[in-house]
Parts: C-alpha cells; sequence; structure tokens
C-alpha cells in the first residue's frame, strides 16, 4: 500500500498533472463568481421591475399634485388642500437645497408635505400636506424587494416595508418626476445553486480518476517499451529508403527547372512558363522588362501575375502599363505566357475635328438659353463641357471666354456671354479650315 501511495504521489508531482489541478480550481473559482454575478443581475433586474412598476403607479398623481401647486403659485390664490404663503420653519430647515420653483417632499411624521421650492428663506410659496399612508399606498413591493422614495437630495419620503424590514443587496432608481422625485428599488440576491459547488467537486473527482489511470498507463508502457524500440528500427530502415528516393526525385527535378529556363530565355518575345501547380517557375529578360521592378519571383501565383498583363483579345481596354499577352497551354499541363505586339489604331483627325465642331455647334444655343433663363448652374456645366473641347483642339480666345463665363455670377454672366459669341466664329473657322486642310 505504501508503495502505491509513492507511486500517487509522483504522480501527483508530475507537470501536467499539477497544472490540471490549477486549471480546475481557477474554473471552479470563475464558476462560483459568475453565478454571484447572475444572482446579483437576477436581484438587480427584480428590483428595476419593482421601482418601475411602482414609478408607473405614481407618476400621474405626482404630475396632479405639482400642476395644481404651479396654477395656485401664479394665480396668487389657495384652493382646496393648498396653502400659500411660507413653509413651517421646522420643515424650512429641513427642506434640501434646490432652485427655486422646483417640486419637492419633505416627510413630516405621518404626514408628507409637498411644496414649489421658495425664492429664498421665508419667502413665501405653495404647499399642502399629504397623508403618508396614501403614498405609500401606491409603493407596492414585488415579492423579495422593498421600495423608498425619495425627494431632492435623496431625502426618504416613504419606504414599504418598514425601514428596519428592507433587505440590503442590489438597488435599481427610476425618477418619477425627473430631478424632483425619484422611486429606489431593492433586493436581496439568492443563494448560489447546489449544482453549482457540485460542478467542481465532479472535476476533482474526474482528476483523481485520471491520476489513477495515469498509474496504470505506466506500468503498460513499460511492456510496451521493448516493442516500440524493434518498430523504431523499421521505421528508420524506411525513412533512410525514403531519403534516397526523394533525393533522386528532387536531382530529376532540378533538371526540368534548368531546361525549362533554357528554353524560355531563348524565346524570341516576351515569354514565361506557369507550372502544375499555377506558379510562375521561369521567365525571359523581356518579360521581366515589360513589368514592375521586384514583381517577378518563383512561386509567383497566376492570379497575382494576370493583374499586370492584358490577355483580352478585342482592342485594348487596360492602360499601356499593362503588356499583352496571350496564354498558351501545353502538352504536359503547363503553360506558355507569350507576349503579343502592339498594333496601334489612330482615330481620324477631321473625324474629331468635325465632332468638335457639331458639339459647340449645339451647346451654343443652350448656354444662350440657360443664361437669359437665369439657370446659372446650368449655364456653368454646359460652359464646362465646351471648355473642354475647345482646349482639346487648342482655340485659346474660345476657352478664355467660357472659362470667364463659368466663374461669372449673376451681374457679370451676360457679358461673359457677349465674349464667348464673340468667339464663337472664329473657333468654328479655324475648325472648318482645318478640317479641309
Amino acid at each position: 500500500m505504501a508503495v502505491r501511495d509513492r507511486g500517487l504521489l509522483r504522480v501527483l508531482a508530475h507537470g501536467p498533472f499539477l497544472g490540471l489541478g490549477a486549471i480546475i480550481i481557477l474554473l471552479g473559482g470563475l464558476l462560483l463568481h459568475q453565478a454571484s454575478r447572475t444572482a446579483e443581475q437576477s436581484a438587480l433586474a427584480l428590483a428595476g421591475r419593482s421601482a418601475a412598476r411602482a414609478a408607473l403607479a405614481l407618476k400621474g398623481d405626482m404630475l396632479t399634485i405639482e400642476a395644481r401647486l404651479r396654477d395656485a403659485r401664479q394665480s396668487a390664490r389657495a384652493s382646496a388642500g393648498i396653502t400659500l404663503g411660507p413653509l413651517p420653519a421646522e420643515i424650512r430647515s429641513a427642506a434640501p437645497a434646490a432652485s427655486a420653483g422646483q417640486f419637492a417632499m419633505v416627510r413630516d411624521g405621518d404626514d408628507v408635505l409637498a411644496f414649489l421650492v421658495p425664492a429664498g428663506p421665508g419667502a413665501p410659496t405653495a404647499w399642502m400636506n399629504l397623508p403618508a399612508s396614501a403614498i405609500e399606498d401606491f409603493l407596492v413591493p414585488l415579492p423579495g424587494t422593498a421600495l423608498r422614495l425619495f425627494s431632492l437630495g435623496g431625502e426618504p419620503v416613504a419606504t414599504r416595508p418598514e425601514p428596519e424590514g428592507i433587505p440590503g443587496g442590489a438597488t435599481a432608481s427610476l425618477w418619477v418626476l425627473e430631478g424632483s422625485l425619484g422611486v429606489e428599488g431593492i433586493a436581496q440576491p439568492g443563494g448560489i445553486p447546489a449544482w453549482v459547488w457540485f460542478v467542481p467537486a465532479l472535476a476533482i473527482g474526474a482528476l483523481v480518476m485520471a491520476f489513477r489511470e495515469r498509474m496504470a498507463g505506466a506500468h503498460r508502457s513499460r511492456h510496451k517499451l521493448g516493442a516500440l524500440r524493434a518498430s523504431l528500427a523499421r521505421h528508420a530502415a524506411q525513412l533512410s529508403v525514403n531519403e534516397a528516393r526523394m533525393r533522386l526525385s528532387q536531382s530529376a527535378r532540378v533538371a526540368v527547372e534548368r531546361r525549362d529556363a533554357a528554353l524560355i530565355e531563348a524565346w524570341p518575345c516576351p515569354a514565361a512558363l506557369i507550372d502544375l501547380s499555377e506558379r510562375l517557375c521561369a521567365w525571359n529578360e523581356s518579360f521581366a522588362a515589360s513589368l514592375p521592378e521586384g514583381l517577378l519571383r518563383r512561386d509567383l501565383q497566376l492570379g497575382m501575375l494576370l493583374r499586370h498583363l492584358d490577355t483580352r483579345t478585342g482592342p485594348r481596354r487596360r492602360g499601356p502599363q499593362h503588356p499583352r499577352v496571350r496564354i498558351i497551354p501545353l502538352a504536359d499541363g503547363s503553360r506558355l505566357i507569350e507576349g503579343v505586339e502592339e498594333t496601334a489604331q489612330a482615330a481620324s483627325p477631321d473625324l474629331a475635328r468635325g465632332l468638335c465642331r457639331d458639339e459647340l455647334e449645339t451647346r451654343a444655343p443652350l448656354l444662350r438659353d440657360a443664361v437669359l433663363a437665369g439657370r446659372l448652374d446650368a449655364a456653368r456645366e454646359i460652359a464646362h463641357a465646351m471648355r473642354g473641347l475647345a482646349s482639346n483642339f487648342a482655340l485659346l480666345e474660345l476657352t478664355k471666354a467660357l472659362e470667364t463665363l463659368e466663374r461669372a455670377g449673376e451681374e457679370g454672366v451676360k457679358a461673359a456671354l457677349a465674349e464667348v459669341e464673340a468667339a464663337m466664329p472664329a473657333a468654328l473657322q479655324r475648325l472648318a479650315v482645318s478640317q479641309r486642310a
């Protein structure tokens, strides 16, 4: 028995088991902490519901009382239950500090005094006495909670149940009248459930079972050690054979790569080779010169390379910095990227001048109508478009006149229009002469 105990101690002292035990203790503590927080949050939610229900019950009557006090003070006429005059001396000393005219309540024995804060000590104001029991009837706490009605400065007005019966714990406050009267719900958090304590105990029991299994595994491992050594020897022999085969295949691969590199380097035009895994494996100098410096590298993915190439067969849609290529599939599954010579297609200058003349003649009446109608934004847009056409064909006078019209305000836009109309015939004549020439 003593030998088995020493074996158990050796297992317990093993690093992984100590770490596992520490983790179980930590997780148990976290579980207990989370259960405690859950109980507190439940108590806070219960206190909030109790306070919200009491606030809704009180709000209507408190608003009515405040409105009656303000009407009495404004009309300077006392009504049933409302007194106009200075507050009683004992209430005046206990009244909280607040701005003049703010609604407040103070407990006075079995009564509650509701009043508007006077402008100064001894100043007249409107006030009335209310039975404390009538206000406490609105404070109906939920089971397991207590309610406290408080006024300015947190002064208590009414409580349910009595103060000595209020449990400590989570509290939630809500305003019945913003800044003047509030209600506070109080709830005692419940205890931690029994299953929360059971989980760490179950984990510790599982750890003990793991310790015992570890001891049995140590005995079994000694018996298997001889068989494992023989197996390791067989695996070592197999690894030697595999290493020799890998060296042969690597040599063949290097030879193929050298052959492909020599073939691509001798290609008459820009070219690159993509292997079966769709990665760049060889290219020549002319292909590298057509792309940004530092872009090409071995094993570059085909998708990354195609971002810098133009593979379309129709008219060029990408910029001149993207060389045009074609992709040719090879018999072994690899692909050859070969450069394609560009054929420039220049547009007819006469056709461009004719189109510019037609556009200017079409937009000129629209510009005049927009200026005369006072639509300056539309006139500026038309002038901007015409100025772009004129500047493309070096019609400097017309360009300058259109720029002046773009920047002109309501007072100078008509004068700018006259400059544009004066420069228009010469510009059209210049386009017509250039077209005939």
